[in-house]
Formats: structure tokens, C-alpha cells, sequence
């Protein structure tokens, strides 16, 4: 980890909210995020996705997909 409020991630998993794309992450107390949630909306549906941080290597660090989340009540770590 360096000086940096942000480290750049990338996610792995099902549909386009995964693709591979690199995104910038805020750190949380000093760490790594262990989980993110991701939203994406396509045709007015709205799908949010629970990803796991991967093995901790050099940047950017890898999450895997984890579950979808069905929950109505908040909004998304990093909307898409």
C-alpha cells in the first residue's frame, strides 16, 4: 500500500458490471475493502453484486464475484 486515499481494482464475474475494467477504491482504514458491491441498471432493472477481494497481490487487486444482492435498502459502494 502506498500514501494514496485510493488503489485501483479490478472485478471478475458474471455480466458487463465485471468486466475486467480497473476502478479506483478508496481505502478503509488504511486497508483494502474486503467486500464491494456493484449496481449496474439495464432496461430499468437494477442489479447489485457482492464481490470479495481475491488474493492480495500487486495492483490493481483482484475481487471475485460473490453473490447478487437482493436487498432494497441502500445504494451501492460503487455505482457503475
Amino acid at each position: 500500500m502506498s500514501d494514496k486515499a485510493t488503489y485501483q481494482a479490478i472485478f471478475f464475474g458474471p455480466n458487463v458490471i465485471a468486466a475486467g475494467t480497473p476502478r479506483e477504491l478508496e481505502y478503509v482504514d488504511g486497508k483494502y475493502q474486503q467486500e464491494v458491491v456493484l449496481q449496474i441498471e439495464e432496461d430499468g432493472v437494477t442489479t447489485r453484486r457482492r464481490f470479495k477481494i481475491g488474493r492480495v497481490t500487486d495492483e490493481p487487486i483482484a475481487y471475485r464475484f460473490d453473490e447478487d444482492v437482493h436487498d432494497e435498502k441502500g445504494e451501492a459502494d460503487v455505482p457503475n
